[in-house]
């Protein structure tokens, strides 16, 4: 289960949507992700983690809902349902909701060390899914940062990031059959994260 919260260090409702996603991260099965965004950086305070691509991340997945929902802090659960990422309930109600819905149609992925290389393996789309084509997306993320604001709305606040976003790059296209893909580990190291997170 993929969790990823779009959040902002200029946004007031954002604190107790880090917190909770915090929370998250301690669950068996969870992957957490946090995408700071860019677009209330002109309310007196610049995100440190923040940039366009995670903001085009979210708008993207608001075009392929339909909604046009863009908002923080947003909780988008694998890559389907979105909540606001503050209200633990409908968060928990998002859970149960994706997991029923994607029930048998998961596509099986796995991330190893091999040498100087991270392999990433695919493995075939299950019989009962009807996707056949993805784009393969590798986040670099930090396992935790935590961040004192000095001005805005958030204004002498020390806030902790679970697996803040670093860089977001697709790495592949998946056309339904298993696959391997090698990167070299060296060209990984240098975007500055500690934890690495394949998905499509």
């Amino acid at each position: 289960m993929l969790i990823e919260l779009f959040t902002s260090q200029g946004c007031s409702s954002c604190p107790p949507a880090d917190e909770l996603l915090n929370r998250y991260r301690d669950k068996r099965g969870v992957i957490t992700l946090s995408f700071s965004v860019d677009y209330w950086n002109y309310l007196g305070w610049h995100d440190t983690l923040s940039s366009p691509e995670n903001s085009e991340r979210q708008r993207d997945y608001a075009l392929a809902r339909g909604d046009g929902s863009v908002y923080t802090p947003q909780v988008v659960v694998d890559g389907i349902t979105h909540v606001n990422g503050a209200n633990e309930a409908a968060i928990e109600m998002a859970i149960r909701q994706t997991s029923r819905r994607l029930k048998g149609v998961k596509v099986p992925m796995t991330m190893r060390a091999e040498g100087n290389s991270l392999v990433v393996d695919i493995d075939n789309a299950p019989e009962t899914s009807d996707m056949r084509e993805a784009t393969i997306w590798l986040a670099v993320a930090k396992d935790k940062e935590t961040v004192a604001i000095n001005r805005g709305e958030n204004r002498g606040k020390e806030i902790t990031y679970s697996h803040p976003v670093l860089d977001l790059m697709p790495i592949g296209m998946w056309k339904g059959e298993k696959m391997s893909l090698r990167l070299p580990l060296k060209d990984l190291q240098t975007k500055g994260g500690d934890c690495l997170v394949a998905m499509l």
